[in-house]
């Protein structure tokens, strides 16, 4: 199903499990084919699209063998899922801290520096970290106040999340450069972070202690900027002002006009300006060529999904995923519709109307349905080579043909 409105993360089964249940007062024995992790991203009544699934099955009959047993057949039946509501309550607006960013779950809070003591121009990282259960991939560290004369650099965000039926577990960490430019004591204030936790209902707030950075060795400190958040530091007059008109003049001047480097000039436009236009009249021929260019994308996406598939013949999951990426990032280029557009009824009128022949159309629908099937039934090393084969001479016809 498609869960709009939602962040999710899928959990596979590593082996699927027979168990008994009940549906609508029937005993039934089912199986669990995977689990979704959700984080609503929106408030209110939120729908959780139906899941369909065509099944293959043996079909009881009214006939019975030499041994009373009753005969079965193959057959293919569509199971449908109901459509699942789900209401999202908001975040209370009273008591929200000003360095909320959007964290829910139950988090501990550090703030450390890889050193406190060390020279002008020596780099120092400055680690926040968030740990515990909750929306870790979901919201953004508050950011460090720091003096001016502490050089900071865009921080490297690092997240090592493990997802399970229970959430997310593990920690946020944004990891910041810093290099002072001049010597002295540089306090860094105590950072806050505030996170909703669902079990008090309640908004909680963690603060650092305060770090101080000590430069033992280097330049005195200049005047900073007024900037709202720097914190300013001592100004010492240490340098004069940097004179704009030098009137310098060099001590070798050599003649232009007449040199080779006059003459290699002069000669650049005369070559230049012919090229330039030959150039102009290949591009535009060639962006103005709307239906070569899309057989061309067409052609590349082709290879580059059917090469993914052909290299893991043998590995069921791989190659169906990469072919079907293939047919659909194909129908993408040919017939210009999306993904969301691409039912079979939709595919099939496209590809008629465009000149495509029924039996090609079919194949192709084929197709499709093989990488579904693939998905919830196991297939045979034979069975992907002919689906790859299908694939190359299906996609050649319909180049053909349209």
């Amino acid at each position: 199903p498609k869960f709009a409105d939602f962040w999710s993360q899928s959990i596979d089964e590593k082996q699927f499990k027979v168990y008994d249940g009940s549906y609508e007062g029937k005993p039934y024995r089912y199986v669990i084919l995977r689990r979704t992790l959700l984080y609503p991203q929106k408030t209110g009544e939120l729908t959780i699209e139906p899941l369909a699934l065509n099944i293959n099955v043996e079909a009881p009959t009214n006939r019975r063998d030499i041994f009373g047993m009753r005969i079965t057949r193959p057959a293919k039946i569509t199971v449908t899922a109901p459509t699942r509501k789900v209401n999202v309550k908001a975040l209370p607006e009273d008591g929200k801290p000003e360095s909320f960013t959007g964290a829910v779950g139950n988090f501990d809070f550090e703030v450390t520096a890889s050193k406190t003591k060390l020279d002008a121009q020596e780099a120092l990282d400055l680690t926040l970290t968030a740990k515990g259960n909750g929306n870790l991939k979901l919201f953004t560290l508050p950011k460090p106040k720091l003096p001016s004369a502490l050089e900071v650099y865009e921080p490297e965000n690092e997240q090592d999340v493990r997802v399970s039926l229970n959430g997310m577990a593990g920690s946020n960490s944004a990891r910041y450069t810093i290099v002072p430019q001049q010597k002295g004591s540089y306090p860094i204030p105590p950072i806050r972070f505030s996170y909703f936790d669902p079990a008090t209902e309640q908004y909680k707030t963690l603060s650092s202690d305060e770090i101080v950075i000590d430069v033992e060795n280097g330049p005195a400190t200049l005047a900073t900027s007024d900037k709202a958040d720097k914190i300013p530091v001592e100004e010492t007059k240490q340098f004069a002002y940097i004179k704009s008109d030098a009137k310098l003049k060099s001590m070798n001047q050599d003649r232009f006009f007449g040199s080779t480097t006059f003459w290699s000039l002069l000669a650049t436009p005369v070559v230049l300006i012919p090229l330039a236009i030959l150039f102009g009249r290949k591009r535009r021929a060639y962006q103005n060529d709307v239906k070569g260019n899309r057989l061309r994308k067409a052609d590349k996406l082709a290879r580059k999904y059917l090469g993914d598939a052909k290299k893991s013949l043998g590995d069921q999951t791989a190659f169906y995923l990469a072919l079907e990426k293939c047919l659909h990032n194909y129908l993408k280029a040919r017939l210009n519709i999306q993904t969301s557009e691409m039912s079979k009824e939709r595919i099939s009128q496209l590809l008629q109307d465009r000149g495509v022949t029924v039996e090609t159309t079919e194949a192709f629908l084929k197709l499709l349905e093989s990488c579904e099937f693939a998905r919830y039934t196991p297939s045979s090393s034979d069975a992907m080579q002919h689906d790859y084969e299908q694939a190359s001479r299906v996609i050649s016809e319909i180049d053909k043909q349209l």
